[in-house]
C-alpha cells in the first residue's frame, strides 16, 4: 500500500529483480492498495468482510508505505515500512554486523537481498499457519 517516492523506488529496485519476481509469481499475490481505498472499504457498511480485511490492513500501516505480508483470511503474519526498509538498505555493511537483517552475497543490491529476506520470513511465518 502506499504513495509517494517509497513505492517507485522499489518497483525500480527490488520488483525489477528476476529472482524476486520468481518468488512472488511462485508464492505470493503480489498487489498495491492505496490507504484511502482501505478507508473506504473500512468504512463501507454493506460489505462486514471487506470491513475486516481493511481493518487488519489499516491497523499495521505506517506513513508512506507498509509492505505486508498476509494470509488469505487477512491476518498480516509479516510487515516492514519502506522507510526503515530504506534506511537499513543504506546502510554500509560494516554498521550492521549485528542487525536483524543480513546481507546474502547473492545479490550485489542490499535492498533486493532484504526485500527476499523479507519475503522468506513472511513465508516461514505463514506457511505453517495455512496448513490444515
Amino acid at each position: 500500500m502506499g504513495q509517494g517516492g517509497s513505492g517507485r523506488t522499489l518497483r525500480e529496485t527490488v520488483l525489477e529483480s528476476s529472482p524476486i519476481l520468481a518468488l512472488l509469481n511462485e508464492s505470493f499475490i503480489s498487489t498495491w492498495s492505496l490507504v484511502k481505498e482501505l478507508e473506504d472499504l473500512q468504512n463501507n457498511q454493506e460489505n462486514p468482510s471487506h470491513q475486516k480485511l481493511a481493518g487488519l490492513h489499516l491497523e499495521k500501516y505506517s506513513f508512506p508505505v507498509e509492505m505486508m505480508i498476509c494470509l488469505p483470511n487477512g491476518t498480516v503474519v509479516h510487515h516492514i515500512n519502506a522507510n526503515y526498509f530504506l534506511d537499513i538498505t543504506s546502510m554500509k555493511p560494516e554498521d550492521i554486523e549485528n542487525h536483524v537483517f543480513s546481507f546474502s552475497s547473492t545479490f550485489e543490491d542490499p535492498s533486493t537481498a532484504t526485500y527476499m529476506q523479507f519475503l522468506k520470513e513472511g513465508l516461514r511465518r505463514g506457511l505453517p499457519l495455512l496448513q490444515p
